[in-house]
């Protein structure tokens, strides 16, 4: 899968198309004259957690270390590996490649076409949470960023997004404006705390209908896609961090397989007295569920998707409220797991009844 872009000013990332990027250079210009993007918010951290965030670890001479965990998707790695090593030459970086057992030529196609990319194969799929650690416990950049395989960087899009992330010292977690192909917003890079009723509205649907403050809290509606701000959770799809940052919060949560990790991490961020910063300056392509196969999530990552929220719950809703709350949760995903698993399985029968009846015509 082919994906081209067409830098913006070195800086946003165009949606498909030549006229696509004249409307989105538009678009910045007309944000930026009417003074909506604000390049500066009040610090909330000390002196000391300033020098710590400013000094290299190790005195590392490497800038950026790239953390990519893939599984079952090759091409699409593969694209993303080349808008990494387009941008080279304007950032010292590692990209350490983490492989959940793919089994279809993915870590022969990258250390093929990409040699200076890090690669570990894996033996068995050990989830989001537990490969990036491995990946993350070998950094020596001074920033980390998490990417998906399935995204894509324009040019300049790095420089931009690591040169914003040292203008503020107080940032813990900085995320560009993640689109799909088409441009459009993916919803998921801003995040609020999710509620069982916010998570119903963005799952159903209702949130797009519905325009209370409350029920679309999940992807905090309340902050325009090209306005800057601070949100509770950013996508692991993109999420770049100071090293020191993530050495004190400790990495990522490994009770969670994957879809509830990346929440956990950036709550545990603001936590420690940082922000999470939605900087929505730089386009960056998600094409979003790359490693589904013909649009189904594998049985461990659809076991993932419905049952990590209850844990995620108790974790950070701790008391009897929350311990109640989770069990509602448990109860509803239960019942939703079960139910796409019986929909997938009649969907492969039904795919496999069409087979042979091809067959026999």
């Amino acid at each position: 899968m082919k994906i081209a872009l067409v830098g913006t000013c070195g800086i946003s990332a165009a949606k498909l198309g030549a006229s696509a990027a004249a409307r989105t250079t538009e678009r910045f210009l007309l944000v930026a004259l009417r003074g909506r993007i604000r390049n500066t918010l009040p610090a909330r951290v000390g002196p000391e957690k300033e020098r710590a965030m400013n000094q290299a670890p190790n005195d590392a001479a490497t800038e950026l270390s790239v953390v990519i965990v893939s599984y079952k998707c090759r091409d699409l790695l593969l694209e993303c590996l080349g808008s990494l090593d387009a941008q080279r030459a304007d950032v010292s970086m590692e990209v350490l490649l983490v492989d959940n057992n793919s089994q279809d030529g993915t870590t022969e196609a990258a250390a093929t076409e990409y040699p200076w990319v890090n690669v570990e194969a894996l033996s068995e799929n050990l989830g989001f949470a537990r490969s990036n650690n491995r990946a993350i416990a070998k950094c020596t950049g001074r920033n980390v960023l998490i990417l998906n395989p399935d995204t894509f960087l324009p040019s300049g899009s790095l420089r931009a997004c690591l040169d914003r992330l040292a203008s503020w010292p107080d940032v813990g977690v900085l995320t560009p404006r993640l689109v799909d192909p088409e441009g459009n917003l993916d919803r998921r890079c801003k995040r609020g705390f999710p509620t069982i009723w916010s998570s119903f509205c963005y799952f159903t649907g209702l949130d797009r209908r519905l325009k209370g403050r409350r029920s679309n809290a999940y992807t905090m509606s309340t902050l325009g896609e090209h306005e800057i701000g601070d949100v509770d959770s950013v996508s692991g799809a993109f999420m770049l961090m100071p090293k020191p940052v993530l050495d004190e919060v400790g990495g990522f949560d490994e009770q969670f397989f994957m879809y509830a990790e990346d929440i956990d991490l950036c709550l545990r961020v603001v936590s420690h007295g940082y922000r999470v910063r939605y900087w929505p300056l730089v386009d960056v392509v998600h094409v979003g569920a790359g490693s589904n196969a013909q649009g189904r999530r594998p049985a461990k990552a659809d076991e993932a998707y419905f049952r990590t929220m209850a844990p995620f719950i108790r974790k950070h809703r701790p008391g009897l409220r929350g311990h109640a709350y989770a069990l509602v949760v448990a109860g509803a995903a239960e019942t939703m797991y079960v139910g796409s698993r019986l929909r997938t399985k009649l969907v492969r029968r039904s795919a496999a009844a069409g087979t042979d009846d091809k067959r026999a015509g």
